[in-house]
């Protein structure tokens, strides 16, 4: 399949992947990389030594290297690519293990979408799903080629960070059903244009079979004005509705518990020809409340709650009932650095929310802050990278919402996080309660003293793009 030159054990069995030779297992394939600062064929040995079974690196590096042993019962592939012969036997195993195939998209809450569908199937199927966000050409197919045999639901995350890029994850991937969360502007300053930011996101719908299912947002514009030049089957969620009415609806949310929310979810159950046809309201009135059972999200805000309507929705596409999907939810577990609570100093409470940060995903969780903090606030707000010429206006309309929604205090981190602060100042807040600083060391130190000075059981939002390093924040702030 790889084209390349085997030496050793030519019947030595294989199963799983790695590119750390740190963490590999016994017999795991290591495929030794070219990364920007470390080589993998450096560690070959090491590989070997930790159990792994074949080895496969690239003919150019291995000729300038020693003569490589390759131990008894284990086996050496030379190729051109490694990263090439990865993807091409991720391709392989795909076909191989039959399985149905979730892919998932959008600027916002891919990762969280990626969790919550993988805590809806497991309620029925033996399902495997990338780890963190390897989501990329790299982190899918070795998500692929470690899922075990015996898998029934592929869960991937796609990412991308042009145009083409999400056509060639769906070439390895090749799948069965896509979600496409929102069409936002992230990634404004590599593609430009929102709408080149939805072409690129649309690749994965376009990528379907005939048969296939595209899950979209009933409130994103763009993905219902794309899904209406398209002829695959669709199936809408949503709260309101703005923009196309949902097949599955989030009703009555109310928070619950710390960090959680509870709502009922309703779901026309009408055949796919009808159903945009029929106004959900007399649907709902027909079917009753059998059909709005109860979900108990352990997660805060709107923009979860469609995160959660997502899930579900794949789930009634593979036969998994509502019941058991908001089973599935009440029980899920995320990944890291996503809303993490933590306590801090003076009785505070840290929302930690540190992995990725755009406008949108900026509002939502000052939303949550001042859902849960009422009167004493304190948000820590980073830099947002990606977001081309609309930079400054992202940033601007974040400030402007920490105004609007009452925040008691904003600290902005980074040059850029200054326009954060020019649009709070500009809606109302008091500059006497907008604190801007270069970096996080001086942000930590007045956070401490701001903490000092407010309310018992005050709420801190920390959050920024991943570059920022925003969980050292945290990390000085927290009191575990």
């Amino acid at each position: 399949m790889v084209r390349g030159e085997l030496t050793g054990d030519s019947q030595v069995r294989a199963s799983g992947c790695c590119i750390d030779s740190r963490g590999v297992k016994a017999g795991e394939i290591f495929f030794a990389l070219v990364g920007e600062r470390t080589d993998g064929h450096d560690y070959i040995e090491g590989a070997w030594q930790k159990g792994a079974s074949v080895v496969i690196g690239e003919k150019e590096r291995l000729e300038h290297r020693r003569e490589v042993r390759v131990p008894e019962g284990k086996a050496l592939i030379r190729v051109e690519s490694g990263l090439a012969a990865m993807q091409t036997l991720a391709q392989a195993w795909r076909k191989e293990l039959g399985a149905k195939v979730v892919a998932i998209t959008g600027s916002n809450g891919k990762t969280t979408t990626k969790d919550m569908v993988a805590a809806v199937l497991s309620e029925k199927y033996r399902v495997h799903k990338n780890m963190e966000n390897q989501n990329n050409e790299l982190g899918l197919p070795m998500t692929i080629l470690n899922a075990p045999e015996n898998t029934e639901v592929l869960i991937l995350e796609m990412g991308m960070r042009g145009l083409g890029q999400i056509a060639f994850l769906c070439a390895i991937a090749r799948p069965d059903i896509g979600v496409i969360t929102n069409i936002g502007t992230t990634h404004m300053e590599l593609l430009g244009s929102q709408q080149a930011i939805a072409q690129a996101k649309w690749e994965l719908i376009e990528a379907l079979p005939e048969t296939g299912s595209a899950v979209l947002n009933g409130e994103d514009e763009w993905s219902v004005k794309l899904a209406g030049q398209d002829s695959h089957q669709t199936f809408f969620y949503g709260l309101e509705g703005r923009f196309h009415e949902p097949d599955l609806r989030g009703m009555n949310l109310t928070p619950f518990g710390i960090l959680g929310t509870r709502f009922q979810v309703g779901h026309r159950q009408v055949g796919h020809g009808d159903r945009c046809a029929v106004p959900f309201a007399e649907v709902a009135a027909e079917v009753g409340q059998k059909t709005c059972p109860h979900v108990s999200l352990p997660l805060p805000g709107e923009h979860n709650v469609l995160d959660a309507l997502a899930a579900l929705s794949v789930g009634i596409l593979l036969d998994v009932s509502l019941e058991e999907g908001c089973r599935g939810l009440a029980a899920m577990e995320l990944s890291r650095m996503r809303l993490e609570l933590h306590q801090g100093p003076e009785g505070s409470t840290l929302i930690s929310d540190v992995y990725n940060a755009n406008p949108t995903s900026m509002k939502a969780s000052l939303q949550v802050l001042k859902e849960r903090g009422g009167a004493s606030t304190l948000a820590i707000l980073g830099e947002m990278y990606e977001l081309g010429e609309a930079s400054r206006e992202g940033h601007y309309e974040v400030g402007q919402t920490v105004a609007e929604l009452g925040i008691s205090e904003l600290i902005t981190v980074g040059p850029l996080a200054e326009e954060i602060a020019c649009g709070a100042l500009e809606k109302g807040l008091s500059p006497q309660r907008i604190h801007s600083f270069p970096d996080r060391e001086g942000a930590i130190k007045k956070a401490q003293e701001l903490l000092a000075d407010l309310n018992q059981g005050t709420w801190v939002l920390i959050k920024a793009s991943r570059g920022m390093k925003m969980e050292e924040v945290t990390r000085a702030l927290h009191k575990g």
